[in-house]
């Protein structure tokens, strides 16, 4: 399985859609993806590959929250 980005010590999956993303295999793809992941323990953000270059801040904001989150586990 391919993921974007993966945080092995906090077990958090980062991926960034693409329009291409939106079609409905691929967003079913998408879900079975999420849900392997999860099963497996990780916490899974997903963000567009938009919000990451216009608002970049708060993606970035979103994702050390998500880590501050696991380390209190």
């Amino acid at each position: 399985m391919e993921v974007d980005l993966l945080c092995t010590e906090e077990r958090i999956a980062i991926e960034i859609d693409g329009n291409q993303h939106l079609a409905e295999n691929a967003y079913r793809r998408d879900r079975r993806k999420d849900a392997l992941l999860q099963e497996n323990g990780y916490f899974v953000l997903r963000f567009l590959a938009e919000d990451v270059s216009k608002h970049l801040d708060d993606v970035l904001d979103t994702i050390i929250r998500a880590i501050a989150m696991r380390k209190r586990g």
